[in-house]
């Protein structure tokens, strides 16, 4: 008797503890230990312990390296050579030639600056130019962008006859039209300047082209035509280069 007795005295115990756990479990605690309450639960998610301190520090070095790795930068590069094949008409004469420049360009965000030289031996001229770029358009140099420049080109001949400081005023549009191909063009419009061998002097260049890129390098062909117009005692001579370029650049 004794011991039917404890038998249903323990059965009732144990159902008095799951009918209490099931309810904490219902009330929302997240299955947290019926012993425990509220309160204790909010103190133990506010205590501070060295572990969890280290465990935090870690998955936060963790990310910022992803990020550092995942995040573009915010500078860029380019490196290019041109080889240019044209010819040109003064309204008297003709003549083809052939030329060599190189390039530089670097940007950090949309600002960038941009420096080229060109030592043309068979016109027996040199072209020293520097510009400031602005990109309106687009977020990289080696993609779709639209980009507006202002700069001083000091053209002078191999004798010293001549010394051209012209400021100008630029626009670059640059459209892929596929992943890794797409066209390009460019437009400079040199304002007046006046010099003692050509006198008032001013002019234009602009070349349109297509390219194709290989990862960071890309090969470029355009078509460009120059213009120089001046004025000296009364006498207007104009000067038209004409033709083809090839163009190899870098961007890193």
């Amino acid at each position: 008797m004794k011991q039917l007795v404890f038998i249903i005295s323990l059965l009732t115990l144990i159902q008095f503890f799951n009918e209490i756990a099931e309810a904490q479990e219902s009330s929302g605690s997240g299955g947290r230990p019926w012993l425990l309450s509220r309160g204790s639960a909010a103190r133990e998610a506010k205590r501070f312990n060295l572990y969890d301190w280290m465990e935090q520090k870690n998955r936060n070095q963790v990310m910022d390296m992803w990020l550092s790795l995942n995040t573009p930068s915010p500078y860029e590069f380019m490196l290019g050579i041109n080889m240019n094949q044209y010819n040109t008409d003064d309204g008297t004469t003709s003549a083809k030639f052939k030329s060599y420049e190189g390039e530089l360009s670097a940007y950090a965000l949309l600002v960038g600056l941009t420096g080229e030289y060109q030592n043309n031996t068979e016109e027996h001229f040199r072209d020293t130019t520097g510009m400031f770029n602005l990109r309106l358009f687009g977020h990289t140099l080696q993609g779709t962008h639209l980009t507006v420049h202002y700069g001083l080109r000091t053209r002078e001949d191999s004798v010293g006859a001549y010394r051209l400081n012209q400021q100008f005023a630029a626009g670059t549009l640059q459209l892929y039209l596929f992943k890794y191909f797409g066209i390009y063009g460019n437009y400079r419009h040199f304002f007046p300047v006046t010099e003692a061998h050509f006198g008032e002097t001013e002019g234009n260049v602009q070349s349109s082209g297509v390219f194709i890129d290989f990862a960071s390098l890309r090969v470029m062909g355009s078509y460009f035509k120059e213009q120089q117009k001046s004025l000296k005692n009364a006498v207007e001579t104009n000067i038209d280069r004409e033709g083809t370029k090839v163009t190899l650049q870098l961007y890193f």
